[in-house]
């Protein structure tokens, strides 16, 4: 997955820090209050809330997960 470098907030896009990854099924984004002593990384999927993980590395690999899930149910779906 091509995730961008951390972009700090940015107006009208995110009011977080935040790394983005364009895939086919639409923007990922996983973003964190850089302040906190310990934050935490929200993911989403378009706006929709996919999950909070504890350190970015984690929230990029529950992101993969994530896609790796939908491919195998939209093949079964789709009779690939």
């Amino acid at each position: 997955m091509n995730w961008t470098k951390p972009k700090p907030p940015t107006e009208g896009i995110c009011f977080y820090d935040h790394v983005d990854c364009e895939t086919p099924l639409g923007l990922i984004r996983i973003e964190w209050k850089s302040w906190k002593e310990s934050p935490d990384y929200g993911i989403d999927l378009d706006g929709k809330y996919i999950g909070t993980e504890y350190d970015l590395e984690t929230a990029k690999y529950v992101a993969k997960e994530f896609l790796t899930i939908k491919h195998r149910e939209l093949s079964e779906l789709l009779g690939l």
